[in-house]
């Protein structure tokens, strides 16, 4: 049985990752559907997961 879709405007769950290099800081990446209907992966990055997210 597959997944059912995002609703548009809505994202996936949220995962995490810690980003190599000098500094450890940490990245959310999670699927989006816009509003055209794509969904799309989209990322960010912070010091702190929470600040990631």
């Amino acid at each position: 049985m597959s997944r059912p879709r995002l609703t548009i405007g809505t994202c996936g769950e949220i995962n995490f990752q810690r980003t190599s290099g000098g500094k450890m800081t940490a990245r959310a990446r999670a699927r989006y559907r816009d509003w055209d209907g794509k969904t799309r992966l989209v990322q960010a990055t912070g010091d702190t997961r929470k600040s990631a997210e």
